[in-house]
């Protein structure tokens, strides 16, 4: 079987921008997302996403379609079972996912899975990101914070841990490259660009 690369951490700490460039690093594979929430505005997303209407959510999660779900600052998420399990069987899978998520793939997939928990470098750094998601309410704001600190606890629970300073994301992509290497020796044709 081929490794799950997952890639967590609190919102705001940076998953989306690494997994990119760990995608354009490595030939890997991507989840295949559906979401209740809004396409954000001048962002490119790191895989497949369908934004669907909660009652459709609803109906699919039902059916079994999800691999896991969770729902995340009140708009819900799930993995496809089906497209990402394809992909699954196609090459390496790099997994871009929230806390909730993460620790339901890896109940499931156990010593296949490859976890990395991004943390931020100090407080600031995640109010500010935060802060530059766009506008929202102080209600949203709060509670998205108060989302992040709690993400933060569960980082024991990751095999890995890699601080995502500010202004350094080519030394943590390196460090995160590293780690996944070894993984994938023999398994990819291509070499990885990153040193």
């Amino acid at each position: 079987m081929f490794p799950l690369i997952i890639i967590s951490g609190p919102a705001g700490v940076g998953k989306t921008t690494v997994a990119k460039a760990l995608l354009k690093t490595f030939p890997l594979k991507t989840g295949v997302t559906y979401t209740t929430r809004k396409p954000r505005q001048f962002s490119s997303e790191d895989k497949k996403i369908y934004y669907i209407s909660r009652e459709e959510f609803a109906k699919r999660r039902e059916a079994g379609e999800f691999l896991e779900w969770a729902t995340v600052h009140g708009d819900y998420y799930g993995t496809h079972r089906t497209e990402t399990e394809a992909a699954m069987q196609a090459g390496p899978v790099i997994f871009n996912i929230d806390v909730q998520g993460a620790e339901q793939l890896m109940a499931k997939y156990g010593e296949q899975c490859i976890s990395i928990f991004l943390l931020p470098e100090s407080h600031e750094q995640i109010v500010d990101h935060i802060k530059n998601r766009g506008e929202m309410s102080q209600g949203n704001f709060q509670a998205r914070l108060k989302s992040a600190e709690f993400e933060l606890t569960k980082k024991d629970l990751f095999q890995h841990q890699i601080i995502n300073r500010e202004g350094q994301l080519n030394k943590t992509i390196t460090a995160i490259a590293k780690i996944v290497r070894p993984h994938l020796k023999g398994i990819l044709d291509k070499k990885p660009k990153v040193s």
